[in-house]
């Protein structure tokens, strides 16, 4: 189900927007009754959201990278909101601040709202009876972590088929030095290596993906 924009909601976007350099009004629902929130950046206009979370934008504005930037983080945090929202509350002793998004087995994913509007998740392992949780992994904010160790923990998915960080970082590594080296490739052996390395940097950190780039400028030009 999803949702309108919560005050809280709408003043934690705005937190965010402003520390990413824009500044945000809140709109007076005497001049529009579905308009919430209009975002700026140096005195220029970006973007408008309607209380339904919907972005409207001058046809003509030069902004694309703002706006996309201003959009994606709403409807990030519109995402969490809706999913604590719709979520019902946890019925455990000593965690009924929580609410209840998922369980499997003997393990749960939850979440709760933070004073500072933030939504954080956490999950656990049932006690024997189901009254209370223990072995809390805490996650903060980072809902795709926790979903994550969600799915292993109850055994939606087995660990062993899951790669870390450092292991996909060396299978980029080795596909980008195959690329580089190995004269025998052909033009279709070529572009699935190619394929892969883009499916390797959609789950890579942007500082890896640099330092990459930066080696292969340094080799391109003998620095």
């Amino acid at each position: 189900m999803k949702h309108d924009i919560t005050p809280e909601l709408a003043e934690l976007f705005s937190k965010k927007a402003v520390a990413m350099g824009y500044s945000v009004r809140k709109e007076s629902d005497e001049h529009d009754p579905k308009l919430l929130l209009t975002a700026f950046k140096r005195q220029e206009e970006i973007c408008r959201f309607e209380k339904t979370g919907a972005m409207h934008f001058w046809r003509d504005s030069p902004f694309v990278e703002e706006r996309n930037e201003l959009h994606s983080l709403l409807l990030d945090l519109k995402n969490r909101y809706d999913l604590y929202l719709n979520a019902k509350p946890l019925d455990c002793e000593g965690v009924r601040d929580f609410r209840l998004i998922s369980e499997f087995g003997n393990h749960l994913l939850a979440a709760k709202q933070s004073p500072d509007n933030e939504i954080r998740f956490v999950t656990w392992q049932y006690d024997y009876d189901r009254t209370g949780v223990t072995l809390g992994h805490y996650y903060e904010t980072n809902y795709e972590g926790a979903l994550k160790d969600f799915t292993v923990r109850s055994g939606l998915i087995d660990e062993n088929q899951l790669f870390t960080a450092e292991e996909i970082t060396v299978m980029y590594q080795s596909c980008i030095f195959r690329g580089k080296n190995d004269d025998d490739l052909t033009f279709e052996s070529e572009q699935e290596l190619h394929t892969v390395i883009e499916k390797l940097e959609d789950n890579l950190p942007p500082e890896v993906i640099t330092q990459e780039n930066a080696q292969e400028q340094e080799d391109e030009y003998g620095i």
